[in-house]
């Protein structure tokens, strides 16, 4: 298995479903293009080809950039890199691609036990303990559209909230962990890592035997503790603003 493109598949197809269910999706030649009806995710335009600088100035030409974030891989990650930044944009974060055989998975402990968001209340406080955990906003008005296609999970420890996560089982079968966040009030307690057994166990149950995942140089080595191995970086870029 390629799991280089597992990781990206799994990851565009989220962006796609996120574009589809509640605003605009949409594929030109050599880019994908996923825009948010309300609140600021997915909003994501990503590239299916190798990118040219005169293709980056002729989507600008046709579409309005700068509520939109643009990630880039693979082995011209550093080219990548110089043509956005030549054409105004810069550098807004970068994650390292992980995978992991669930085979290998760590059993639960059961302290943290999680709960699927099912209606719309409970996509209200997913949003908040989210908002909290991050610092932005995927809106309840998102997440009561999508979570039919996409599992959203809040982790409690003896009934209080303690964090988020996303579960997303794309086609292939790949279990792609997202948006797994912890309240600040909750952290430093060892939360993060059961909730992320406790969400790796869902994704055996559902028959994954891969996950993956992109975590940032900080939380790196939450998942390295757990068994995940690093593969690749994706950078994300916005437009500078003026």
């Amino acid at each position: 298995m390629n799991l280089i493109k597992a990781n990206t598949d799994n990851l565009t197809s989220l962006w796609k479903i996120g574009g589809q269910l509640t605003g605009l999706y949409m594929e030109e030649p050599g880019y994908g293009m996923s825009i948010s009806g309300n609140g600021e995710w997915p909003n994501k335009l990503w590239f299916t080809q190798p990118m040219e600088r005169q293709a980056i100035l002729d989507i600008q030409l046709k579409w309005k950039l700068d509520k939109l974030s643009l990630p880039v891989w693979g082995d011209a990650l550093h080219r990548q890199e110089l043509i956005l930044k030549s054409c105004g944009f810069e550098e807004k974060h970068k994650q390292i691609a992980m995978f992991m055989d669930l085979s290998h998975a760590p059993a639960p402990k059961e302290r943290v036990l999680i709960q699927k968001v099912s209606n719309k209340p409970l996509a209200e406080i997913w949003s908040q303990l989210f908002e909290q955990a991050f610092g932005y906003k995927i809106s309840a008005i998102t997440v009561s559209q999508t979570m039919g296609s996409i599992g959203y999970y809040i982790g409690k420890n003896n009934g209080n909230p303690v964090g988020t996560a996303v579960l997303f089982m794309d086609q292939q079968g790949i279990a792609g962990i997202h948006s797994m966040g912890i309240i600040p009030s909750q952290r430093r307690k060892g939360f993060a890592e059961e909730l992320l057994i406790q969400i790796m166990k869902i994704a055996k149950k559902k028959g994954a035997t891969y996950a993956t995942l992109q975590a940032s140089e900080m939380g790196k080595g939450l998942y390295l503790k757990t068994g995940f191995q690093q593969d690749f970086v994706i950078k994300t870029f916005i437009k500078k603003k003026k």
